[in-house]
């Protein structure tokens, strides 16, 4: 599974992205977790199934979730953005998929 984390220029998303891929390589799972600018999502979005939306363009929700009706968007917290807990996000993650 590809899992994409963006931001408004895809470097602070990148730490995120780096330590939830941490959590995956450590439960031996294998996702594909990578972090890109927001303008990047018309690019990425058909490899990608879940959307993870960083703090700083977290208004941007709805209408990703309208133009993406298939795929998983969630967006981070600026408490959990600055936790930058990749087991957290992993927790959070596995939860929206098992529902």
């Amino acid at each position: 599974m590809n899992i994409s984390l963006f931001c408004n220029s895809g470097m602070s998303t990148s730490i995120m992205a780096q330590k939830l891929q941490a959590a995956y390589d450590a439960a031996g799972i294998e996702h594909l977790v990578e972090a890109y600018d927001y303008s990047s999502l018309p690019d990425v979005a058909e490899d990608t199934q879940i959307i993870i939306l960083g703090p700083q363009i977290a208004w941007a929700q709805e209408d990703v979730e309208r133009d993406y009706p298939d795929k998983i968007v969630l967006t981070l917290g600026i408490q959990e953005f600055g936790n930058m807990n990749g087991e957290n996000l992993k927790s959070r993650i596995d939860e929206l998929m098992a529902n």
